[in-house]
């Protein structure tokens, strides 16, 4: 008798245990993909350095639904429109719902991006949540942004170039920057004159301290020199051109290098592979050198007179030049005939692809 009433015992526990297998295997069954819902809390925003710090566009989703109790992970996808995310900036957001961004931080990601400084552009937004590798990944729907960015200008101490090429008025000039604030300066100046003399001036004015010639030595289109506050020759370069010109005020020595500006690199078709310069013209209305050439996904460099001792690369792709910097990658998105512009004012060496 104690038998039959021990096999009863266990035949209803394990009765009761399949059945319990059977609710939860259909509660599995039962459960849909559910993609995240994505939001915005602003769809279109013009940036402004003044509010730089201050919060401006929060990204917002729901939780996703995978069929199955799983540990999902988010990424937040933001990519220039039309590109199709073919290659978006990617932010971990671990479990997180939400992603705040400061105008700042939203003014390099647009730049970043390819949105030119100062003009209306548009990126789209998503949030990608995934698994494991084997499970597929759910998109949310996507959110267009409108944004206008603007360009991050450093005001680096500086010197001013007056001369015969602009009237030698310091108010108008354009000037060299310390961009370590270590009293050596360099800036890009176009100076095209039948002289082409002139100064370094302390301030946009000729009532402070003013650097002027002792002695120079010319070689070929590029000079080098010393100067010495309050000295009355004045400076000159060889021949008209966008000159680099220098200034360390601890030894007091100076030069001008004539430079014109190019592409080489493996993106520029018509570079064939590192094998050739792409020229580019300078607009002496906009400052500006640019040139219109086909790009294929690849990299490129900026060099001045077909060498290398004067190249910008883009270390950090931030649109900011640095000398000798990492090549500039030109992703699949932007193959094509593309606008190209080299910005070299005041220490702020700037890019852009159009």
């Amino acid at each position: 008798m104690r038998k039959l009433k021990l096999f009863t015992f266990l035949l209803a526990s394990f009765t009761g245990l399949l059945n319990g297998c059977k609710k939860d295997e259909i509660k599995t069954v039962l459960t849909q993909n559910v993609a995240p819902v994505f939001s915005a809390s602003k769809t279109s925003v013009v940036l402004t350095p003044a509010t730089a710090a201050d919060s401006v566009l929060e990204f917002t989703w729901t939780r996703s639904q995978h069929g199955f109790k799983a540990a999902v992970r988010y990424t937040l996808q933001i990519a220039r429109a039309g590109t199709n995310f073919a290659a978006p900036r990617e932010v971990n957001m671990g479990n997180r719902t939400n992603q705040k961004y400061t105008v700042g931080d939203l003014n390099q990601l647009a730049i970043i991006l390819g949105l030119a400084p100062n003009n209306a552009g548009q990126l789209e937004a998503r949030v990608k949540s995934s698994i494991t590798d084997s499970v597929a990944n759910l998109n949310s729907n996507v959110i267009a942004i409108a944004l206008t960015p603007y360009l991050v200008v450093v005001n680096y101490p500086s010197l001013w170039a007056p001369g015969e090429y602009q009237g030698w008025n310091p108010a108008s000039a354009p000037k060299v920057s310390s961009r370590a604030s270590n009293g050596i300066y360099e800036g890009y100046v176009n100076i095209v004159n039948s002289n082409r003399s002139f100064k370094f001036t302390s301030h946009p004015n000729w009532d402070n301290v003013n650097y002027g010639w002792v002695s120079s030595t010319v070689t070929g289109a590029n000079v080098t020199g010393t100067f010495a506050p309050g000295a009355s020759g004045n400076l000159f370069v060889p021949n008209s051109g966008f000159y680099l010109l220098t200034a360390n005020t601890n030894n007091n020595t100076w030069s001008g290098t004539s430079t014109s500006w190019s592409l080489i690199g493996s993106a520029p078709t018509a570079s064939n592979n590192w094998a050739v310069d792409v020229p580019m013209t300078y607009n002496s209305a906009t400052n500006l050198w640019t040139v219109t050439t086909n790009l294929a996904a690849g990299v490129f460099k900026f060099r001045a007179n077909n060498a290398w001792a004067l190249n910008f690369g883009d270390t950090g792709a931030d649109l900011i030049l640095d000398y000798n910097g990492t090549d500039i990658v030109v992703p699949a998105a932007l193959a094509g005939s593309r606008t190209i512009t080299l910005d070299l004012k005041a220490g702020n060496y700037t890019y852009t692809i159009q």
